[in-house]
């Protein structure tokens, strides 16, 4: 399978290369790329990238070569001509002229149509309906292909607060261009120990947390992209495989900022539409990330390192080009330019930018209030153990003075309700013991004697090992919460 927008950068790159030399001058191999990139496509569409054959392609056409690019070269103008001034952006923040007074309509065209590798295109700009329909991109297309668009913003999910995708397509004979979302997904995986303190129904996996991330366990790059095609091509008739390709250097081509692990890759699969026959190529950026929890302690309860893991992973620089059976590999030139056309208005990137980094901000802000509450929550929990350590030590001092000799406590017994181990019946001063200390105390099996537990949890187990578990819940058990062994519901001593 040939990477197309490998093709394209490489030949941006000889072109630059070549007109350096040819002028003898130190240049911008950015404004050459720049400048020549519509010449390179317009002339040498057709020739194999490498081995100098696009720098030939170009010399020939020397003549014919627009101003922009002559003079970014240092060669001089065409005969009769002024010298070239670089071009301006043209003006994307609003819709034309004809419809300046009323919403853009999606995909509305912008100028005449030109003649690029012998097929017209034309400009189409893409609006952003959240934002006064103020144009977000503009893309060149077939002249007889029509574009769908979609600017989707969710100010509530802070990781993944925007959507654009991009459709254009030639239905007549199923040629189609896709551009999908960045992909966002993620993974979280607690130590079986720890999982009972989990409330709530957890999310399963497929469904979107409220930071607006899709939970999944992570997958392989291969199988990740062959899970998405399945999923944004349910109906497909007769699915196959068809071929696979890792690509390095995707992610640079796309001019995608480095992310972890990044991994470039590409399937082509083949289906039926409509009765006929189509093959369909997947392009995607793979990366993941992981992560685990500090070793931490808060009150009493003290949580080793990495007992928590979270994977962040998913795709992005997601594409796909469609064509009928057999025509795939040769309109991959046209889907190319097409790929290679769209253009961000700089206006809508830094009004994008500003939305995510004031998101980014407010939840920050957020997590800054919770994390002080838990500070001070700390801090009182603490001054109460402090209270309740000085209760303690007098409640001991009482109890040691009530069981010296010499000291009638008769009156201190219970009467009836069982007897604790050794006959003995429990006083309601060791009651009371227990009660300001947070404790219970249980008949142990581990020892054949009595174990004090916290009472935060009225239901108390042990393996028989000197291992404990404790919770509220009435249905669980250690069993069922994952623990190996065998367990037994320990009874309080009376």
């Amino acid at each position: 399978m040939v990477h197309c927008l490998s093709a394209f950068v490489a030949t941006g790159l000889c072109g630059a290369c070549a007109f350096a030399q040819v002028s003898g001058n130190q240049v911008s191999l950015d404004a050459l790329r720049a400048a020549c990139s519509d010449d390179a496509a317009r002339f040498c569409s057709g020739v194999q990238p490498g081995g100098g054959r696009i720098v030939a392609c170009l010399k020939q056409h020397q003549d014919e070569l627009s101003d922009g690019c002559r003079q970014a070269a240092g060669l001089p103008p065409k005969s009769g001509a002024k010298p070239a001034k670089p071009e301006s952006p043209p003006p994307l923040a609003t819709a034309p002229e004809a419809i300046a007074n009323g919403p853009a309509p999606a995909g509305y065209v912008i100028g005449q149509p030109s003649a690029v590798a012998g097929e017209n295109f034309i400009r189409h700009a893409i609006p952003d309906p959240g934002h006064v329909n103020m144009t977000a991109a503009t893309i060149r297309l077939p002249e007889k292909w029509t574009l769908e668009s979609k600017i989707e913003w969710h100010y509530d999910w802070v990781e993944n607060p925007l959507a654009f995708s991009v459709h254009a397509a030639n239905s007549d004979i199923a040629e189609a261009f896709y551009l999908y979302p960045i992909l966002r997904l993620e993974s979280i995986d607690i130590a079986p120990q720890y999982r009972q303190y989990l409330r709530g129904q957890q999310r399963r996996p497929g469904e979107r947390n409220p930071a607006g991330v899709i939970e999944m366990p992570i997958q392989p790059p291969v199988q990740a992209l062959a899970m998405f095609i399945k999923r944004v091509r349910p109906n497909a008739t007769s699915l196959k495989w068809i071929g696979q390709q890792d690509l390095p250097g995707l992610a640079q081509a796309l001019k995608l900022a480095p992310w972890p692990n990044d991994h470039g890759i590409a399937i082509k699969v083949g289906y039926e539409l409509n009765g006929q026959p189509v093959e369909e190529a997947f392009f995607g950026v793979y990366y993941y990330s992981q992560g685990g929890n500090e070793d931490t302690s808060v009150g009493d309860l003290h949580m080793a390192a990495n007992m928590i893991k979270q994977t962040n992973w998913g795709f992005r620089g997601m594409l796909s080009f469609r064509a009928p059976a057999g025509t795939l590999d040769r309109r991959m030139p046209v889907f190319c330019l097409v790929a290679k056309s769209l253009t961000i208005n700089p206006q809508w990137q830094q009004l994008s930018q500003t939305i995510s980094s004031q998101m980014l901000a407010a939840f920050n802000r957020k997590l800054q209030q919770g994390d002080d509450q838990v500070r001070a929550a700390q801090a009182t929990m603490a001054e109460m153990q402090g209270q309740l350590r000085a209760i303690d030590a007098s409640v001991a001092k009482q109890d040691a003075e009530l069981r010296s000799p010499g000291i009638d406590d008769n009156w201190l017994r219970t009467t009836g309700g069982g007897s604790g181990e050794g006959g003995h019946t429990r006083s309601n001063a060791e009651r009371f013991d227990d009660t300001i200390r947070g404790v219970d105390t249980l008949n142990d099996p581990s020892t054949g004697g009595t174990t004090q537990l916290s009472s935060a949890g009225q239901y108390h187990f042990t393996d028989g090992f000197g291992n404990y578990r404790t919770s509220d819940d009435s249905n669980y058990t250690p069993e069922k919460a994952g623990e190996v062994g065998s367990w037994t519901q320990m009874t309080p001593v009376q």
